[in-house]
């Protein structure tokens, strides 16, 4: 994890950089430091991944070299902050450095300086490197073009032998229809999915089929492979044509490339191109195949979505997982053949097919195991357990299929990557969370114009892409919830993790574990500990500690000085720990609080310490929490996350005073009778997330929360407002002035109460996209929609609505996709020309809303007699 120690050291002498208070003789070391870690970072992007092992040990000397920078740095200004109450932040620990030099200091220096050469020494290497590489490339291409070349025996042919397709029979019929119907153009048909999911087997059926191979007069496989040579592919490509001569092999490149052509010109021909790694060769090799209108067929096979889209002239043709049914009937099939399966190992064997996740190679392997060994319980109870393990140890060529995938990784998405075997099995990563996470971590290199969040989310788009995570949840508004990756490629995120001292998982194993951790920088807790555990002598490098047990002692996070992240969602702690607030350099924090009395639900005035914190989760029980005056004193904060909170804006801002501003501040949420005056409105001006609520309001009190102020949040893109108001006036309309900002993209309003002639307030807003509409939130018989309103709304959901007649046009919604009515029991019917929207994709009728539910299979059934197969209609009891 060379890289990913130079872009988070990187990112912490950038911050320490933008103090101008720094004496001049530091600064420029600082800037020397900085300067080297530029020229290391562009050497690892530049440089090929597969240059051997002394590249990769000069990687582990990057990467220890870092965090051995990261670590004398990070304890120096700990050391400072602990020598004075008084200041806080990085202002405090460099005032010290304008005067007489203490021990500590002349003991950082000397570190500093000896890591810096260890820096030189390091990059006087990589220089060596790239003159040789230099030199051998020179070589190479001489030797390219003076000797003859030779195609590898394993891209030569189409793979022997035919494997039983077992759950894409649907898949296979639709490649099928497509090869030999459609148009006569050349087509190019992609196949994409997770390395292991069977793409090869389908195209080797494909291949051998005797209708295809009565449709196309020439079959042609080339297996291109990470190590591509252009040349070698030619040559294939012709030795499955013609057959190689001497003199053919002596021939250019572009002579190849024409034989190729000449070969395939007037004929119809089928060629798989199979596990496709880059658009380059695609680029390559397309201008060689030609198009006579003849209904000749190329398809490829990768693991890489954007080199799918590239290539392919339609659609591409994702792979799926296997279902439990489909899981079982292949490991049946591989293990008892045309022999029936004894009902006890029936039972047992579903489990094993399920624990597969669906992966076909991984069944392929576990079933060959199966057929070698016992047919008894006991046996295969033993290989149910560990799935993972009887795979990876039973085949190396399964191993090496999944490993692959994370060499081919560039360096800044590798540590991001192995990142997500920190979570437990089978979880359900909230995308919001591991974005959070990873800046928190300093994984992101910054790009100018783009927030660390943008970043994170292109980083994540691309692993999804590349078929490593897996998306289990979308959004209303389409972006991801839920991601996690397949079972068998965590357990690989986990061992590639333990090799790099990236994360360590904590086993029930004290002693193994302990011993461990020395030298990872993350902790990972799935099972309780003891005090005991943590007790060392010297200090512990860990940045982060994922605790996903019940487990937590506070005094054990002591130990860890240096901690960035702490995340301890999952235990309930009695009181606020105050020993977290001693962790300078914290940057994420998430715990649930579990408060026994009233006046513990306060988060103590010491939490202003953090002053690195950007991240603030905590879940407290009861649902309310009182946060200090201090916590506007946090410059860094980027998201205040918590079930209910009451956050008071200082006096010094309410008698008009000037107040600290938290330019920072994305996310509020969820904030409880906050008041928007105008002085709270510019301690939080680029607010992009809020959520806030208020219960027993009356009438005569409710103008002091100046709601008609929201129109200035300008950032604002997510609002959700809830109103829980005072029985006495329950049933009546909401009757104060309110205003939307103009930029929302998404709104949830629940209980407030207004009436449909309001809500032309929401449907004139530009952006919005998504707009729940709950509990209450407009009271009244009748709505109709009008022309203009809502022009990018995508997701209407309508749920515990008195609604009985809704009129609309389909030109009132032009883009919506998905519509949603719940528990409306009065609504008498969706309007018949809401199926006429082009864009609607899905209509759901949830309990409680019977006629909604009949009108909206008449919809159904309306649109299909006129050719509309896409609009689909869900029913839920």
């Amino acid at each position: 994890m060379a890289y990913a120690a130079l872009v988070s050291l990187t990112q912490l002498l950038d911050q320490i950089m933008h103090y101008n208070n720094i004496p001049l003789s530091e600064e420029q070391e600082l800037q020397s430091l900085q300067e080297k870690l530029t020229f290391l970072q562009a050497f690892l992007e530049n440089y090929s991944h597969n240059n051997g092992k002394p590249v990769e040990f000069l990687e582990a000397q990057i990467r220890d070299t870092a965090y051995q920078a990261q670590d004398i740095v990070e304890s120096h200004i700990s050391d400072q902050v602990c020598g004075d109450d008084n200041c806080c932040g990085f202002e405090r620990c460099f005032r010290y450095l304008g005067l007489r030099r203490s021990n500590i200091e002349k003991k950082y220096e000397k570190d500093l300086l000896t890591v810096m050469e260890q820096f030189d020494s390091i990059i006087e290497e990589v220089i060596n490197i790239q003159r040789n590489s230099r030199v051998e490339n020179l070589q190479h291409s001489y030797t390219s073009a003076s000797a003859s070349s030779t195609a590898s025996a394993s891209s030569r042919n189409a793979p022997s032998g035919r494997d039983k397709m077992v759950g894409f029979d649907e898949d296979l019929l639709r490649i099928k229809d497509r090869l030999c119907g459609e148009s006569p153009k050349l087509g190019i048909i992609s196949i994409v999915g997770m390395g292991g999911i069977g793409k090869t087997t389908l195209s080797r059926n494909i291949f051998d089929d005797s209708l295809i191979a009565y449709y196309f007069h020439i079959r042609a496989w080339i297996t291109i492979s990470q190590d591509y040579l252009f040349r070698e592919v030619l040559l294939s490509l012709l030795n499955s044509l013609t057959v190689i001569t001497k003199d053919l092999s002596l021939e250019t490149d572009y002579q190849l490339a024409e034989n190729v052509y000449k070969s395939l010109k007037g004929r119809t021909y089928l060629i798989i191109l199979d596990d496709m790694w880059s658009t380059k060769a695609w680029d390559d090799l397309k201008r060689f195949f030609p198009d006579d209108y003849n209904g000749s067929r190329i398809v490829i096979t990768t693991r890489l979505l954007d080199v799918a889209s590239y290539a392919s002239s339609s659609p591409v043709h994702q792979l799926r997982f296997l279902n439990e049914d489909q899981s079982w009937n292949l490991l049946r099939e591989k293990v008892f053949g045309q022999q029936s399966c004894q009902p006890k190992l029936e039972k047992i064997g579903r489990i094993i097919a399920k624990n597969c996740g669906g992966l076909p190679l991984a069944i392929s392997v576990v079933a060959g195991v199966l057929v070698k060994g016992n047919r008894t319980e006991y046996h295969w109870r033993n290989i149910a357990r560990n799935i993972s393990g009887v795979v990876t140890k039973n085949d190396e060529h399964f191993s090496m299929i999944l490993t692959l995938s994370y060499d081919h990784l560039p360096y800044h998405l590798k540590k991001c990557f192995l990142y997500m075997g920190g979570f437990p099995e089978d979880y359900g990563i909230p995308v919001s969370k591991l974005i959070k996470l990873w800046v928190a971590e300093g994984f992101l290199k910054p790009v100018r114009s783009k927030s660390l969040e943008e970043i994170a989310e292109e980083y994540l788009e691309d692993l999804v892409k590349r078929n490593l995570v897996l998306i289990s949840k979308k959004r209303s508004n389409g972006k991801y919830r839920f991601c996690g990756i397949h079972d068998l490629m965590r357990d690989l995120c986990i061992r590639k993790a333990e090799e790099e001292n990236f994360l360590h998982v904590l086993s029930s194993n004290a002693y193994t574990s302990q011993r461990g951790i020395k030298h990872h920088r993350r902790l990972i807790i799935f099972s309780d500990f003891t005090a005991s555990f943590f007790i060392t002598t010297s200090p512990l490098p860990i940045r982060s500690v994922l605790n996903f047990s019940r487990c937590f002692l506070e005094s054990f996070v002591l130990g860890f000085r240096l901690l960035r992240v702490l995340d301890a969602l999952k235990t309930s702690l009695e009181y606020f720990p105050v020993e977290i607030t001693e962790l300078f350099h914290l940057r994420y924090l998430a715990f649930s609080y579990y408060a026994v009395k009233s006046e513990l639900k306060i988060i103590p005035p010491s939490i202003s310490k953090l002053r690195n914190l950007q991240t603030l989760i905590i879940h407290p029980y009861p649902l309310e929490l009182y946060l200090p005056f201090q916590i506007w004193k946090m410059p860094q904060l980027m998201h205040l996350m918590f079930k209910t909170c009451v956050l008071l804006v200082p006096l010094a801002a309410r008698i008009g005073w000037k107040v600290p501003v938290l330019e920072n501040l994305q996310t509020l949420s969820t904030v409880k009778k906050f008041r928007f005056t105008s002085k709270a409105l510019e301690m939080i001006p680029n607010l992009k997330k809020l959520k806030v609520h208020y219960t027993g309001v009356s009438q005569a009190k409710w103008s002091k929360y100046c709601l008609n102020n929201l129109v200035r949040l300008r950032q604002l893109e997510t609002l959700s407002f809830s109103f829980r108001p005072t029985s006495s006036w329950r049933r009546d309309p909401f009757s104060t002035s309110f205003a939307l900002p103009p930029n929302l993209k998404k709104l949830t309003l629940t209980g407030c109460r207004f009436l449909w002639e309001d809500m032309a307030i929401v449907g004139s807003l530009p952006n919005l996209e998504v707009l729940k509409l709950r509990d209450y939130a407009f009271l009244g018989r009748e709505w109709e929609s009008n022309e203009g309103e809502f022009g990018r709304l995508k997701f209407l959901l309508m749920e515990w609505l008195n609604l009985k007649c809704w009129r609309a046009e389909s030109s009132h919604f032009p883009c919506l996709e998905h519509l949603v009515v719940r528990s409306c029991w009065q609504l008498e019917e969706i309007p018949c020309e809401i199926g006429e929207i082009p864009t609607l994709r899905l209509i759901e009728v949830g309990p409680r809303s019977k006629l909604a539910a009949d009108s909206a299979l008449l919809i159904q059934e309306e649109q299909r007699n006129l050719g509309n197969d896409i609009l689909q209609v869900r029913l839920y009891s």
